[in-house]
């Protein structure tokens, strides 16, 4: 009884007398078999005798009946199915039991979880309107206007002139800096500033580290352009302006991907995130509309957030692309949609290599014991004499690196091809010894722009292997930090006090598989219990969707505020 109405019941406040009429009442209640109609008329005599209002015979119908009384571990059973249908609408269970019990109709009250047919969907004209601008032109988007960088010519090309020179004076000596005046350096620094350089630290901050030859990419990348890349960079953008109209006038919009896109390959990463999870064949068919950040453009940055905050109101869910580090405006949006009541799922990327049996995110699953098991089956003779000072994370990134070590040339190379813009592989340059960049940077160069099977140097082969565990772990941290610690994994639905979760995953095939659930309303969870907390977990990611805390005075919180003002709204005129 007190989970069924989510507070403590009991008969202790009765006489002997009566106690001992209740203790058979239950006991009676158990032991007969009842018609559906004498099952109701039994359960809410009991009821009485526990302060607990009458339950309803449509709720009774819905959630009990006749099975549900022949024991008190069946009973359980069948408040515990309630328990998973209240939790998703309420914010408490004793407000769920007054409200179902209430209704003049319960199935209505309880239509937003009934499974929905796509028809809809899949009957809608086809969306073909977006101009897809290809990967090798992403780049024009990160950058300026094309008019713009036309008025500051002359000044990109200073930079880009000091940046080649500081370069080759820094390859022969590298105190070489210490030669420019403070003055120099200082307008060299606010150049850098003013042109968004990838370049973190200035060169009067003792953290400026860029290597000769990160200096002079950086230099071509600042550098003004031609007048055949202006062209073609305007033409980008313009396309990209059309597509923000037509995402603005758009007849539906479905998903919203929330992300942070800093350098190219971030571009790169997002766009073929999109196009891989709208394409899959789980969703294809039902012809969604989603926002792809990387297919849009505009200048003015209050515009740009205008269109994001209409985009999160439109969209009946949002993807936030998890990456090596995330912006205060994507954690925003991604509250933003919690708080609305709308699901939010967060793709964290995982090294996933078939040929070499290499799954990040079931390994990242594994217990400490399971993962010391594998590393010493697999690794050297050192490998096999446990240390128990290595913890999951440890042994976690020894294990792949023994199976990357493992790897020929060719299998190196496809990973490289297929993870260098979710890893940042260049940007991950500054893990290497900075004589040692610029022969990485040359081979990523040639595997991933140019497409070529050129195996890798032993250095490059040892560097390649190091970032790629280090990224692979760190996204396993993150993943595990989504489901389990982040401030987002929960925010309080404003409108009702529910708690509404993100859901986590970490393949396309199955965010695809989770957005048509949740589409169809047909998610499959189960129900968890521990001392702090009901909570409703999805099944196929582990992530909390919704939780009911145990917590006494938190939950006559939830119940006495969010039902004040329930009351107050419905009062008011």
């Amino acid at each position: 009884m007190s989970e069924l109405v989510g507070r403590v019941v009991s008969l202790r406040t009765h006489d002997e007398h009566t106690i001992d009429v209740a203790n058979s009442a239950v006991l009676e209640l158990f032991k007969i078999s009842r018609t559906p109609d004498q099952a109701f008329d039994a359960f809410n005599s009991v009821l009485v005798f526990y302060d607990v209002p009458q339950c309803s015979k449509a709720f009774f119908d819905r959630y009990f009946g006749p099975d549900a009384i022949r024991s008190a571990e069946e009973l359980l059973n069948h408040v515990r199915a309630y328990q998973k249908d209240a939790i998703r609408l309420f914010s408490t269970f004793e407000h769920a039991y007054e409200q179902m019990n209430d209704t003049l109709n319960l199935s209505e009250l309880l239509a937003p979880l009934a499974p929905r047919k796509d028809d809809k969907l899949r009957t809608r004209s086809n969306w073909e309107t977006i101009e897809i601008i290809p990967d090798d032109r992403l780049p024009d988007l990160g950058y300026i206007s094309a008019e713009k960088a036309r008025q500051e010519h002359d000044e990109r090309e200073l930079l880009a002139a000091f940046l080649r020179e500081a370069g080759e004076a820094l390859s022969q000596d590298k105190s070489a800096l210490a030669n420019y005046s403070e003055k120099k350096k200082r307008k060299m620094d606010s150049l850098l500033r003013k042109f968004n350089s990838n370049i973190q630290h200035g060169f009067l901050s003792p953290l400026f580290t860029p290597d000769p030859d990160a200096l002079r990419r950086e230099a071509d990348y600042l550098a003004p352009k031609e007048a055949s890349d202006l062209a073609r960079m305007a033409d980008t953008q313009a396309t990209a302006q059309r597509n923000l109209a037509r995402y603005l006038a758009a007849d539906h919009l479905d998903v919203y991907v929330a992300t942070s896109m800093r350098s190219d390959a971030d571009f790169v990463s997002v766009n073929n995130f999109c196009l891989g999870l709208f394409n899959n064949p789980a969703l294809e068919p039902l012809r969604l509309r989603y926002f792809n950040p990387t297919q849009s453009w505009i200048e003015d940055r209050v515009a740009k957030g205008l269109v994001e905050a209409l985009m999160l109101k439109r969209s009946a869910m949002t993807l936030y692309m998890a990456q090596k580090s995330d912006t205060f405006g994507k954690d925003s949006e991604a509250s933003v949609a919690l708080g609305q009541g709308k699901p939010v799922i967060v793709y964290v990327p995982r090294l996933y290599i078939p040929e070499i049996d290499l799954n990040t995110e079931s390994l990242g699953q594994k217990s400490r014991a399971d993962l010391q098991q594998l590393v010493a089956r697999e690794g050297n003779d050192e490998d096999k004499e446990p240390d128990e000072t290595m913890d999951v994370q440890a042994l976690l990134s020894r294990l792949i690196t023994i199976r990357l070590n493992a790897a020929d040339d060719l299998v190196l190379i496809k990973a490289a091809q297929n993870h260098w813009a979710d890893f940042d592989l260049y940007g991950e340059a500054t893990r290497i010894k900075e004589e040692e960049r610029g022969q990485y940077r040359s081979w990523l160069d040639a595997v991933v722009r140019k497409r070529n099977a050129t195996p890798p140097s032993p250095n490059v082969r040892t560097h390649l292997i190091g970032i790629l565990v280090a990224a692979a772990v760190g996204f396993e941290r993150r993943a595990k930090t989504f489901r389990e610690q982040h401030p987002l994994a929960l925010q309080v639905i404003l409108s009702t006090g529910v708690l509404n979760g993100i859901l986590v995953t970490r393949a396309i095939d199955s965010c695809a598989q989770l957005v048509r659930a949740l589409i169809r309303n047909e998610v499959d969870s189960d129900l968890e219990i521990d001392d702090n907390n009901y909570r409703l977990v999805e099944r196929t990611t582990r992530s909390t969707m919704r939780v009911i805390s145990r917590h006494t005075m938190i939950a006559n919180a939830f119940t006495a505020f969010y039902k004040r003002r329930r009351a107050q709204i419905a009062l008011s005129p």
